[in-house]
């Protein structure tokens, strides 16, 4: 690293590094590409535009870079940037494979072992709890898959606000249980704890496009009714699900456009969207399952899928509609499970 020169550090799925750099090209020009790694993209910044917001569409994680290391000693020579007390986040970057196609015997091990070296050699060095609060500072230690080879330890800081997961990475791969029936089921919870958006039991959710029912399904176990918008059969499991406060899931069999406001519940604060169609299409349904929702919402979920270029140079367009929506922030990210989609998660 050049004397004067400073650098961001961003960690991302390794299939969509080149819709990060396209997309920092025009949000942030003065970041020049530096270096990377599968799943970890670095860029050259004047010190004096170090500290101006930045964020992408695609990455789940990014801080301030402070170098390579060795040995454990180097990561705690690196320390010095952050103050005693400060979080340690130590992750594996993303394989180049599905998240959920990971052995989870393996996924993992190497960040756990590393971070069990760091907090054995400096005991009282880090915070013991990793889940970052606002303005906390955090130390970011980033290693190799544990089923590929180890390339070194990349380590980096940042100061922990509402465009990062609070949890190493920003947020881990969350194992989808036997009873969910879909993948649906990650896609949401990792959107809940990268977000710190969380639902309360006792509300009432709508989800457009729920078939088979994944996502409804984990909105149920967090003791939501949740209303299913979709033509498609659910699984048995959803449609059967009673909570212990008697919370339950209500079918509506029919295209989004066609379901009445008098069939859906007074009020929900809670919209998910993960349908199968174009985002440009998909977003109409939510315009008006938002309008529906008469200033009830307190948070919405919303899936865009990213089948081609076509759409990725679409996304100033879509941003721009999802900001009319009226949520006092909108914040975009791709989770571990994602494959070719983005999530907007908009809170009012």
């Amino acid at each position: 690293m050049a004397v004067g020169d400073s650098f961001l550090w961003f960690t991302h799925q390794p299939v969509s590094t080149t819709w990060l750099k396209r997309e920092l090209a025009v949000k942030r020009p003065d970041l020049r590409f530096a270096y990377a790694r599968p799943g970890l993209t670095t860029f050259k910044v004047e010190p004096a535009r170090l500290e101006y917001a930045v964020e992408s569409s695609f990455a789940r994680a990014h801080g301030h870079s402070l170098g390579r290391a060795a040995t454990v000693d180097d990561v705690l020579a690196h320390a010095a940037a952050v103050p005693a007390g400060a979080r340690l986040h130590v992750w594996e970057r993303d394989p180049d494979r599905p998240a959920d196609e990971r052995d989870a015997a393996i996924a993992g091990t190497r960040a756990a072992a590393l971070d069990a070296a760091i907090r054995a050699a400096a005991p009282a060095r880090f915070a013991a709890e990793v889940t970052a609060q606002a303005n906390d500072a955090v130390l970011d230690v980033i290693v190799a898959p544990a089923e590929e080879h180890d390339d070194g330890i990349f380590v980096g800081h940042h100061r922990h606000d509402a465009s990062r997961g609070p949890l190493p990475g920003g947020v881990p791969h969350v194992t989808i249980p036997d009873a969910a029936p879909s993948r649906a089921w990650a896609k949401i919870e990792e959107a809940i704890r990268w977000s710190g958006l969380v639902p309360r039991a006792g509300e009432s959710a709508v989800e457009i496009g729920s078939a088979p029912g994944g996502a409804s399904f984990a909105l149920l176990e967090r003791g939501l009714t949740v209303h299913g918008v979709d033509p498609g059969a659910m699984d048995p499991r959803v449609l059967a699900y009673r909570g212990a406060s008697g919370n339950r899931f209500v079918h509506h069999a029919l295209p989004a456009a066609e379901v009445a406001r008098k069939d859906l519940p007074k009020a929900y604060a809670w919209l998910a969207s993960d349908v199968n169609l174009a985002p440009m299409v998909a977003l109409k349904y939510v315009e008006r399952f938002v309008a529906l929702a008469h200033g009830g919402l307190r948070g919405a979920f919303i899936t865009l899928k990213l089948n081609d270029d076509g759409v990725f140079e679409a996304l100033p367009r879509l941003a721009a509609r999802i900001g009319k929506l009226g949520a006092r922030a909108v914040r975009y990210t791709q989770l571990p499970s994602h494959r070719s989609e983005i999530v907007a998660i908009l809170e009012w």
